[in-house]
C-alpha cells in the first residue's frame, strides 16, 4: 500500500507550528485513493486532532506532538468514562477500521502539562469554594482513541504526556498492543487521569512486552457505568496482559472504574518496579458489576499494595445512583513475590451487596518494608480512604476462598481468619 511521508508532502519539521490541516489533508488523500500509511519521519511535527480514515495506517519514527490548546481538539459526542457524552477529540482517532496498524520507533507526545495544571487549579478552587467537581468540568484530550475497529496492532511507540487517557480502546476486537512504552509524570505536576490503556467493552485484546508509568491506572478494564450499564454494554472479554514492566501508578490492572461485565482476564509474567496496586477492584454502588475468571500469576513486585479490593472511592467521577450489587467470582492470585511493600493491602466486601466468591491465593510471598507506613503517595487530603495495616492483610466480609503457601513477613497465612493475625469482620 502507498506511503506518504510528511516531509515529502511539504509539511516541515517545526516544534512550534501547528499543522493540523496540512497533515489531515494527507490522511484524507490516502483514504480517497484506497488507503496507505502516513509516515511521520524524524523531526517534530505539531498538530491538533487527527482522524485516520479507513484503510489508513500511521507510522511515527520522529515525534508527533499535540497542541496544548484545547481549541485544536473539537468537542463531539464520544465514548467517555463509560457512556457517550461531549468530550474533546483525541490527538489520534481511528474509527471503524479493519487491519489498523499504528506503529513506529518514535514518540507521540500529548504535551499535557498545561492540561494537568489547569485541572488541578480548577479542582482546588472548587474544593475551596465547597462546590462539586468532576472530570467533565475540565475537558482534556486523550492521546489515542480506537473505536469500533478490528484486527488492530499498536506497536513500538513511546506514548507520553497525554492530556487524559493515553490509549482508549472502545468496542474493538482482536487488538494487539506490544513493545510500547507509556508514560506521564506524577511529579512535580501530577498528570491527572492519564490511564495507560483503557480496555472498554472490547474482546480478544493482548497487551505484551510493554512498559507503563503514569499518574493513574496503568491498565484499566472498563465497559460502562450506571444503573443500566450491564444492559446496554457488551462484556469486556478475553484480555491477556503479559511480560510487561509497570512503574508508578494507581493500579497495575484495575477493574471497576467504569465496568459492569468482565470475563476471562489474565495478567502474567509482570514486573512491578515502583509504587502501585497489583490486584485492584473498585465496587461501584451505581453499577451492577460482575467480574469472572480473573488471574494474576507469575508477578514480581516491590512497593505499593498487593491487594486493593474495596468500595469505589469517588475522587472526581459522577455518582449515578446506589444499591447495586458487585460480584467477583473466580479470582486467582498465584506465584507472586512482593518485597518492600507499603502494605499487603485490603480485601473489603460487604455481603450481600458486594461479594467475593472463589478467591484462590497460591504461592504468594509478601515482605513489608521496614519502618514504612501503609499510606500511598497518591493519596491526597481530599480522598476518603481506608488505609490498610502496614503489616497485615486487612480482610472484611470475604466469602469462599482457598489459601496455599501464602506468607506475610515469613508468617504462614493458612487461612484468612483472626487467629492468623488477619482482621475479619
Amino acid at each position: 500500500m502507498r506511503k506518504l511521508d510528511l516531509l515529502s508532502c511539504g509539511v516541515a519539521s517545526d516544534a512550534d507550528r501547528i499543522q493540523t490541516i496540512a497533515i489531515q489533508d494527507i490522511i484524507d488523500t490516502l483514504s480517497r485513493e484506497g488507503g496507505g500509511t502516513l509516515v511521520v519521519p524524524e523531526g517534530t511535527f505539531c498538530t491538533g486532532a487527527l482522524h485516520l480514515g479507513r484503510n489508513v495506517n500511521l507510522r511515527v519514527d520522529g515525534t508527533l506532538r499535540g497542541s496544548c490548546d484545547l481549541k485544536d481538539y473539537p468537542m463531539r459526542k464520544t465514548r467517555y468514562e463509560g457512556r457517550t457524552d461531549l468530550w474533546p477529540d483525541a490527538l489520534v482517532n481511528a474509527e471503524g477500521s479493519d487491519a489498523l496498524v499504528i506503529s513506529g520507533t518514535g514518540t507521540i507526545d500529548g504535551n499535557g502539562i498545561p492540561f494537568y495544571t489547569e485541572f488541578w487549579k480548577k479542582r482546588e478552587l472548587a474544593i475551596k469554594m465547597g462546590k462539586p467537581f468532576v472530570n467533565h468540568d475540565v475537558p482534556r484530550p486523550r492521546l489515542l482513541f480506537v473505536s469500533h475497529c478490528r484486527n488492530v496492532a499498536i506497536k513500538g511507540l513511546h506514548l507520553m504526556n497525554s492530556g487524559f487517557w493515553t490509549i482508549h480502546l472502545y468496542e474493538s476486537d482482536d487488538v494487539v498492543v506490544e513493545n510500547v512504552s507509556v508514560s506521564s509524570p506524577h511529579e512535580p505536576v501530577r498528570a491527572a487521569s492519564t490511564d495507560g490503556i483503557d480496555v472498554d467493552a472490547c474482546q480478544h485484546v493482548t497487551i505484551r512486552d510493554s512498559s507503563f508509568s503514569v499518574d493513574d491506572d496503568c491498565i484499566c478494564i472498563k465497559g460502562g457505568k450506571g444503573p443500566d450499564a450491564h444492559l446496554v454494554n457488551r462484556p469486556t472479554r478475553d484480555v491477556l496482559v503479559e511480560r510487561c514492566t509497570v512503574g508508578f501508578g494507581h493500579g497495575v490492572v484495575t477493574f471497576g472504574s467504569e465496568a459492569c461485565r468482565v470475563e476471562d482476564v489474565t495478567i502474567r509474567d509482570v514486573s512491578v518496579t515502583d509504587e502501585n496496586l497489583l490486584v485492584r477492584f473498585k465496587f461501584r454502588p451505581d453499577t451492577d458489576q460482575l467480574f469472572e475468571r480473573i488471574r494474576f500469576e507469575h508477578i514480581m513486585m516491590r512497593d505499593g499494595w498487593v491487594f486493593s479490593i474495596r468500595p469505589w472511592v469517588n475522587r472526581q467521577d459522577e455518582v449515578l445512583g446506589g444499591g447495586l450489587p458487585s460480584v467477583i467470582r473466580g479470582l486467582v492470585v498465584k506465584d507472586v513475590v512482593a518485597t518492600g511493600v507499603k502494605s499487603p493491602g485490603i480485601i473489603k466486601a460487604a455481603p450481600p451487596l458486594t461479594t467475593i466468591e472463589g478467591l484462590d491465593i497460591e504461592n504468594v510471598c509478601i515482605t513489608t518494608g521496614i519502618g514504612r507506613d501503609a499510606v500511598l503517595s497518591r493519596h491526597d487530603r481530599f480522598e476518603e480512604t481506608d488505609v490498610a495495616d502496614p503489616k497485615r492483610l486487612s480482610v472484611f466480609g470475604l466469602g469462599s476462598y482457598e489459601v496455599h503457601d501464602f506468607t506475610i513477613d515469613g508468617e504462614c497465612m493458612d487461612c484468612l481468619e483472626e487467629n492468623c493475625k488477619v482482621r475479619n469482620a
